[in-house]
This record gives structure tokens, sequence and C-alpha cells, in this order.
């Protein structure tokens, strides 16, 4: 069974529109209220569809924020996951890890060393390390989740899935060990 379409079209069009800054954005939907609100008055009987369509497009323009926010990770430029390597760009600095060569994984969840707006929050990491190179963290976000626990499922060996699914969906700060190499190299490969 297919899902619903979606017109080429219209999702052209939202893409373009999420490429307007933000000013302008802001804007264009001043300047479309106030034609909304000067058309509806000028044509009571159409009123409602005026509004209606009014309403379509601020529904579309929040949509294709959210998408577009989402879509984006925030703590790292770019993650790259192909055959058992990853290439993670953080802050400037590209990172290579070989998942064959990492002897230990960890989840963690503890608070963020820059405190929000809000104040403080808890983020979420992944931990590796390997036989002789430094720990690297990789931020774990939701664009690129899935593909890191396939990945990690696919070439390390006893791969513990449970403690990542509860590493994952706490709401505190800990540390779930998901990955450990065996001293002897055993079933490591």
């Amino acid at each position: 069974m297919r899902g619903p379409s979606i017109n080429p079209h219209a999702t052209h069009m939202l893409s373009r529109l999420h490429q307007i800054r933000e000013p302008w954005r802001m804007l264009l939907i001043g300047v479309l209220t106030l034609a909304t609100l000067m058309a509806s008055q000028a044509w009571p009987n159409l009123a409602v569809a005026i509004w209606a369509v009014f309403l379509s497009f601020i529904a579309a323009v929040l949509c294709a924020d959210f998408v577009g926010v989402r879509a984006q990770p925030v703590n790292y430029e770019s993650i790259h996951i192909s055959g058992g390597t990853i290439e993670y760009l953080a802050f400037g600095q590209k990172s290579v890890i070989r998942l064959n060569e990492v002897t230990r994984l960890e989840f963690v969840r503890e608070e963020a060393l820059f405190p929000d707006i809000d104040g403080p929050y808890i983020e979420s990491k992944w931990l590796l390390q390997s036989h002789d190179g430094p720990r690297i963290e990789v931020m774990d976000e939701w664009p690129h989740r899935k593909q890191l626990l396939q990945a990690f499922r696919e070439h390390l060996p006893h791969f513990d899935e449970e403690a990542a699914r509860a590493g994952l969906k706490a709401r505190g700060e800990g540390r779930w060990l998901c990955y450990q190499a065996s001293r002897t190299g055993e079933g490591d490969v």
C-alpha cells in the first residue's frame, strides 16, 4: 500500500520559501496578513476561503521550518557513515572512526558544559574508544541516530542494543556501556 502522494510543485515551493532569510519571511507574512485582512473586508462572501488559504500557507511555512530544523544537526556540521567508517565533523575538526578498531562504546547523558538560555540541560552523546587512539565524542541527534545504531549493530560484535535503548529512553543523567571488546580479541572481528 502506498502512502499519500506529495505534490512535487508544493514541495519545491516550500523548500524555496525555507531558503528566504528570516527577516524577509517575517515581512512577507506581515504583508500577506494585511492583504488577507483587506481582501476579507473587500469580499466578505469569500472571507472564509481567503482565511483558509492564508492559514494553510502559514501552516505550510511552519511545517517547512520544522522539517528544515529537524533535518539539520545542531551540535556538529556533518557525519558520514559508510562501510564501517564514521567521518564526523564537529567544530571544524574532522574525526575518522573505524568501527573495527573500537574497543569501547558508551552512551552518555550528562549536563552540558554550556547552559542554555533556560538554564542547564542534559545532552546525549556516544563515547568511542579505539585501541590506541583518543576517545571521540559523537553527539546523538535525530538526523543520524538510526544510521549510527545500524552501523554499531553491523560492525560491533555483541553490541548491547538493550543498553543503547535504555540510554536513549532515559530522561536523566547516566552512562550505558553498549560495547566492550574482549581482552583476548576473540569475537571482535
